[in-house]
Order: C-alpha cells, then structure tokens, then sequence
C-alpha cells in the first residue's frame, strides 16, 4: 500500500485485492476505512501465517533476511546488489521493484541454473486428494472434473506467485525462474511440544503484525519438518498471461494519476471490506453505490444472497422491501423460500414462526442439555502428534433444565493450563450430561468436535474406548436413529424468523432481535444473569471487560475466546496466577452467555408457540 507523498505501487497484497474486485485498488491506495483493520480472524489467521513463514525458513540454512521499509527503489538496490554479489545466495523478503510493480517474495534463491522463487502460505495440502487431482488432471491443484480449470480454492495462491514470477522474469531477463508454493502438509504431525514458542511474533505499538522471529533450533525444524514444498510452475505458465494483462491494467490505474477502475455492481458487493457505517468517510462502499447504497433493509443483506441479487441490482432494484414474487421466478426451495421469509415478515414488520416448529420442540426429551464448545485451531500445534490446524477443545458450558418449568442448572469446564485438554474435556463433558435427555446445540460444530475429539483419543490420549463410544453415540446427527442432539440452528432456519434478524440466522443476530423486543425476555435474562442491559444494546454487551497487564480486555466473540485461551495456557501471562484467573472469568461468562442465549431463545419459542395454539 502506497504511503502519503509516495507514488503509487501494486504490491502483491495489492494485486490479490484488486483481482477480487478492481474498484477496491483506489480505495486501498488512498487508505479508505474498512473491516478488515477491525477483524480479529483475519489477524489471528494472519499471526498463524507468520508463524508458518517463519519455520519454512529455517529450510534454507544460511538465507540472507533483508531489512525494508525505505523507498521500494532502494530496497530493490539492496536485494540486486546481493543477487548480483555472488553466484549463489538465498535470500528472505527479497524486494522486487519495476515501474509501480512492488513484490517482497518470501524466499528467493540463486544458483547457477537461475533462480528458485518460494511462497510460503499457512493453507493446508492434502497429499491424499491431491493425489486424486493429480490423477485426474495432471495437476495438484485444478478440478478433478473436466475442463481441469485451477481450483478456485488455489487459484489466488498460484496468482500470487504468478505475479511475483513474471516481475522477476522482468528484471532479470533470460533467467530460468522455477517457482514453488510452501504449504503445510496434513499427512505431517508435532514431532514436538511447543511449537508456537519457537517464533516470536513482533508487532508495532498499534497491535499491527510487523514479522516473525525465529527463536528454536533449525535443526529440529529441518528433521520433523510440518510444510512440504511443491512445484508450480507449469500452473504458473498457464497463468501468466493472464496475470500479466491484469497487473498491466491496474498499474495503468495508478499512474499518471490515480483513478479508480470501474466494476458494474453486484452480489459481490455484499461482503465488501469498505462497507463501512454510512457515517464514515472516506466510504468507499458508497463512493460505488452512491445513494443506492444507503437504502435500508438493503438487498444485499438477503439471506444467502446469490444469483437473485446480483439480478435484482443489475435491474435498479435495492430496497429489500421492493422484491416481488415476479424477480424469484417461480423457483422454491430451502435457500429461495426463506428469502421469501425475510422479505415478507421485514416488510410486516413481525415476528414469525411456522406451526411445524411447536411439533419440532415437542421432539425432545428431559433433561435438556443446552450446550456449547469452544475449541481452537492454530496453523503450528502446541502439542506434540498434533497435526497443523489441530484441534484443541478446551471449553464447554452447559445449561440443564431437568423437567418442564425446572430452574435451569449451569456447569462448565475450562481448561487453564498449557496440556492437551480434549480428553478432559470430553470426560468432565459426559459426568455433566450423561446419556440421558436431549443435547440442544446451535450448528453443527459441537458434533463436529465430539467426533474429531473421539478418532485422536488413541492417537493423542488414552485410547479409552468407552470414552470415544460415548462421544460417537452422543454426536450421530439428528435425526438418525438414537440421535440426542437437536440443532436450534436449523429449527431456526425453517421455522422462525424476526425482522431484526436482518439475513442472518446466527445466535447473535436471533438473541439481539428478541433482546430489542421483548421485556419478558430481558427480565429472564437478568433473573437468570444477575445483571442489567441497556435495552437497545445486545446481551453480549453486558459482559464485563477486565484489567490484565494494564489493558482491558474482554471476551465477546469466538475469535476472542481463542486469543484468550492461548494467552491464559500459553502466553506470557501464564505464569501470573491474577492474570491467568482474570482470563479464565473472561472465558467463563463468555461461555456461560453462549448457552443461556439458547435456552432463552428456547423459552421464547416456548412462550411463542403455546400463545398462538391458544
């Protein structure tokens, strides 16, 4: 990204950005709000990467790393100079710099047959179905099916090395260039505990990512090696060209003066990173739009979105509001009748719910279990046997009701210690629930983690068989025969909706409508809670935030769950006792909200369908 009273360049970032959507290019180099500076996945995902690049380097024993940061044209001059300096050298955040095309390439290698070229990402490779690509397409990374076109899941990563192959083609013309994608290999697991604490990742004073130091031994890296490196470049000839004609037309946007490439609107507007509050300006978003941009409920926000709202744009129409039965066709469906929901009961103004959701609740059986997990993934594993994105289950909260119109009973487990917490988990999970009553969830993602936590206990724990039995038989997906789980989720997709959902189903999204809407619901909530919350805030905003190493912190979503526990068992706060137990109520009353927003959305259901049979 380009700096004030600097020209304009296309870095790799900026390329990847402006091939999703081109528009976005002008709004990047001019620094415009957007979400992602406020994405707490995203940077988590980010500091995984970091972590990967980091280890992947220790593969090339003597690579040089540059320093950067000055003008684009004297990082250039230093990365050349070495290049130049002798006839083989390996060399960490290389600066290639050619017109306003910009590229730090990750790991840049000369020898006497040219150059190797290096891109490390934290994307997982799967030797097993890549296998079955390469069978199939002659290629690791395109479709299974005919035509073999690249597969859309690796098409930005092979764009990425693409373009940093064609300015290195430019600069050095006539040398061989051998490109290759680093990935993390899932037929690879831990050879040892620890891992993270091997890199120390650096940011500025404002919390952003800078780099990633290296602090274990290389050795050991290079013996039990977590990423695999593979050949790309007949994917990359096959690109080329077409990266080359689209880097071309967005340099052009750059100079001589800064313009902004035109893109027709559409369904890909929906998830814009400049859809920021209208309030804030610089917006990009509407910069696009203008004041067909403002309209609210706005078609964009359409459950599911798809074809339907990139026609209704195409054809001028934006107001949620204006959609008639004429733009779906005819067509039915899951996705296309609750479409039909939201616009009906949004331009109503009203709650709504299907007769069939009574008969659905009625499906169940005492006590009620109203449960949720919270479980981590990291690109590099702590522990040892674990694979990359391994799964660390390390918290539930639960909420029993043992018979109808019973006061509910809580329970929870957090793991506080820096161990593989899955068995203990899954353990103190069955002394609390048991094997009687219906396990209410909300998504798929606890029977997901019950199953995965049951296949690693004979790999990574005890091997309890009755253990991984009780896991199994707990998670056999509703609706099969024995099944105790009861998704709230998909009770909630076919047979409610309020307006104040918007096009979301989320536990959120549903607990914050009936928060606004219903005093019943919030002095529930406070009998149940303890505490009172401003009626026009969500409950999620009464969670108290708390003072650790002189910051308040809080814990009110997912991503911050796992930032929590990994500084809590792992972090440089781990060995301070108020610290640690500052974390772990963070995480419990997170936790513990999680599962009362069921069980009052449940009691709303409740109330709902016996006043409307009566």
């Amino acid at each position: 990204m380009s700096e004030p009273g600097r020209p304009h360049t296309l870095s790799k970032s900026d390329f990847k950005i402006a091939r999703s959507c081109a528009s976005k290019l002008y709004y990047r180099e001019l620094r415009y709000p957007d979400t992602l500076a406020e994405d707490e996945y995203l940077d988590f995902l980010a500091e995984g990467g970091y972590m990967v690049e980091a280890l992947a380097k220790q593969r090339f024993p003597g690579g040089i790393t540059l320093e950067y940061g000055r003008s684009p044209a004297e990082d250039y001059a230093a990365t050349r100079a070495l290049l130049e300096a002798t006839p083989s050298v390996t060399l960490f955040e290389a600066t290639l710099f050619d017109g306003q095309r910009l590229a730090r390439v990750d790991v840049l290698a000369r020898g006497p047959a040219g150059f190797d070229l290096y891109e490390v990402k934290s994307k997982v490779f799967d030797p097993e179905d890549a296998a079955e690509r390469h069978a199939k397409s002659g290629s690791y990374f395109k479709n299974k099916t005919k035509p073999h076109a690249i597969n859309a899941d690796w098409r930005e990563y092979l764009e990425d090395v693409t373009y940093q192959v064609a300015l290195l083609k430019d600069l050095f013309p006539g040398v061989p260039v051998r490109p290759h994608l680093i990935l993390l290999d899932k037929g690879a697991v831990a050879a040892h505990d620890g891992m993270p604490h091997w890199v120390r990742v650096r940011r500025s004073a404002d919390g952003r990512l800078l780099t990633a130091e290296f602090i274990g031994d290389p050795e050991l890296v290079r013996r039990d090696p977590l990423t695999i490196a593979l050949d790309v470049a007949a994917e990359v000839a096959a690109l080329e060209p077409e990266v080359r004609e689209s880097a071309a037309t967005f340099v052009a946007s750059l100079t001589p003066t800064l313009r902004r490439l035109e893109v027709p609107l559409g369904g890909h507007c929906r998830r814009c990173e400049f859809r920021v509050d209208a309030d804030r300006a610089p917006n990009g978003f509407l910069e696009c739009w203008g004041d067909r941009g403002r309209v609210q409920p706005h078609v964009l926000d359409l459950y599911r979105g798809g074809p339907l709202v990139g026609t209704l744009v195409a054809n001028g129409v934006d107001h949620l509001h204006d959609v008639t039965e004429e733009h779906f066709g005819g067509k039915s469906g899951v996705v296309v009748d609750r479409q039909r929901i939201q616009i009906t009961q949004s331009r109503k103004g009203e709650e709504w719910f299907d007769p069939a959701l009574r008969d659905a609740m009625q499906d169940i059986r005492y006590p009620l279990h109203f449960v949720d997990f919270e479980a981590a993934t990291i690109a590099v594993p702590h522990h040892k046997g674990m694979p990359p994105y391994g799964q660390l289950a390390f918290q539930w909260s639960c909420h029993t009701v043992a018979s109808p119109g019973a006061m509910p009973e809580h329970r929870e487990y957090l793991n506080r210690d820096d161990r593989w917490p899955n068995e203990e988990f899954a353990r103190t999970l069955r002394a609390a629930i048991g094997d009687q009553g219906t396990v209410l969830v909300w998504s798929d993602f606890e029977r997901t983690v019950m199953n995965r936590v049951a296949g690693e206990l004979a790999t990574l724990g005890s091997g309890d068989p009755a253990l991984a039995a009780w896991l199994t038989a707990t998670a056999v997906k509703p609706g099969e025969p024995g099944a105790r789980l009861l998704d709230m989720l998909k009770l909630c997709r076919a047979f409610y909706y309020h307006p104040g959902m918007g096009g979301s189903n989320s536990i959120k999204a549903v607990l914050d409508a009936l928060w606004k809407a219903s005093p019943e619901l919030r002095a529930r909530f406070v009998a149940l809670a303890g505490r009172e919350g401003d009626p026009g805030k969500g409950p999620y905003a009464t969670l108290p935030p708390l003072l650790i190493d002189q910051e308040e912190e809080s814990v009110t979503e997912g991503t911050g769950a796992m930032r929590a526990y990994f500084a809590m068992a792992y972090g440089v706060e781990k060995d301070d006792p108020a610290a640690k137990d500052n974390w772990a109520r963070l995480l419990l009353e997170y936790c513990k909200l999680d599962t009362l927003a069921m069980l009052l959305i449940w009691e709303h259901w409740e109330r709902l369908t016996r006043s409307r049979a009566s």
